[in-house]
């Protein structure tokens, strides 16, 4: 094995370990969502600012920009880590961000159960999850918001990439 797999594995083990910490246990939707926010800081960092702060993300070019709520904005620590969405640059309806082999799909819904109260209309925020004893590229995608999600049905989900493609990511 050599050091960059052993250095994915390692963070795949944090990310999980991560998720199970903040999100199984957690009951209240308020702290559902700021536990989700944190891990998009800890994960996704902005050059400047938090995620609790956002009031809005639009595509500028091909970077994620995030408005916040002092009047500035700016971009991810990492560009890179910003990989698709779907919807329009200027109002997505999800931004897909990827660190390692983990996928990150930020959905938006201004009229949403919990889009609608939150400052940058996040309805969900769902991670995809290695499935064990299936080979990849085979991800489950979890919600970290909604406890009563269901796992989504088909054989992958499509986005569109930062320079236009299709992004596919398999799913079972």
């Amino acid at each position: 094995m050599n050091m960059s797999t052993q250095a994915s594995n390692t963070a795949t083990q944090n990310l999980n370990r991560f998720i199970g910490e903040q999100f199984v246990a957690t009951t209240n939707q308020q702290d559902r969502s700021t536990n989700a926010k944190d891990f998009l800081d800890a994960q996704f960092p902005l050059a400047n600012g938090s995620h609790q702060d956002v009031c809005s993300y639009v595509v500028y070019y091909n970077h994620l920009l995030a408005f916040l709520k002092d009047g500035t904005q700016c971009g991810l620590q990492n560009p890179c880590q910003f990989v698709a969405l779907t919807g329009h640059k200027n109002e997505p309806t999800s931004v897909v961000l990827k660190n390692n082999d983990t996928h990150v799909e930020i959905c938006f819904d201004r009229l949403g159960t919990l889009g609608a109260t939150d400052s940058a209309h996040i309805e969900d925020i769902q991670v995809s999850m290695p499935i064990k004893n299936l080979p990849t590229p085979y991800k489950q995608w979890i919600s970290l918001l909604h406890t009563s999600c269901q796992p989504t049905e088909g054989n992958c989900k499509v986005f569109t990439a930062k320079d236009g493609t299709d992004y596919a990511l398999h799913q079972r």
